[in-house]
């Protein structure tokens, strides 16, 4: 029986362990990601040479507008996508949990079949 369970767990964990390492890479992906974004914004609006016009400044304040709007809703959708993530990896722990116990029950109710 401890055979048996100690395999168990031992797949389990190392799964657990595979969401939760694929967890943190999205995390730091998102991290620099998002770094990525606002190096890439600076950059745009600091243009060596760009003339100083109206439609100039006018079309950075648009473009940097933009650049915002798409930088926050990449955020927002990172941030749930991982929120998302966590809540399936909590899941999938109480299920392991729940199979677990059934794999106990299964194995004593085996074993005391065997002693009758």
């Amino acid at each position: 029986m401890d055979k048996q369970l100690e395999y168990f767990d031992t797949l389990a964990n190392t799964q657990k362990q595979v969401f939760n390492n694929l967890l943190s890479a999205q995390k730091d992906l998102r991290v620099q990601w998002i770094e990525a974004i606002s190096k890439t914004q600076s950059a745009f609006t600091s243009i060596p040479g760009l003339p100083e016009t109206p439609q100039t400044k006018e079309a950075l304040n648009q473009f940097n507008t933009w650049f915002s709007t798409v930088a926050s809703s990449s955020q927002n959708a990172t941030e749930e996508a991982l929120k998302t993530q966590e809540y399936w990896i909590s899941a999938y722990e109480k299920q392991l949990a729940i199979s677990r116990d059934v794999l106990k029950n299964f194995i004593d109710l085996a074993n005391s079949t065997k002693a009758k």
